[in-house]
């Protein structure tokens, strides 16, 4: 299995509204542990990335699409030369979805799981 990354907004009239996202590939099934919840995420006290070591999936919206963003940008500081192209490309796409989401402030949200 694969972690998906979902972008949408909920409208006026309550109904979801899913934003386009050039790629939805949040990792395979296994770095919810070995790297959202690894050592490193939690050594930089991130807050939801180790959440999908326990949730299915893990829900940013309004507020909480910055810290996302800033969760995704000390990931990305804490890169290996190795492994970064596989995760600048997954993390790119988190990125991309907390971009669509957050115009639509408290109503915008961005899953991972």
């Amino acid at each position: 299995m694969t972690l998906g990354i979902d972008a949408y907004y909920i409208d006026e009239h309550g109904k979801q509204v899913d934003l386009p996202l050039s790629s939805a590939l949040g990792g395979v099934e296994s770095t919810r542990y070995s790297f959202y919840a690894g050592d490193k995420a939690i050594a930089a006290g991130l807050v939801l990335f180790p959440l999908l070591a326990t949730e299915m999936w893990v829900e940013a919206r309004g507020a909480e699409l910055a810290i996302l963003k800033r969760e995704a940008h000390v990931m990305l500081g804490l890169l290996e030369e190795k492994e970064r192209a596989y995760w600048e490309f997954r993390l790119g796409n988190i990125l991309e979805a907390i971009e669509l989401a957050t115009p639509y402030g408290e109503n915008g949200i961005v899953s991972i799981g």
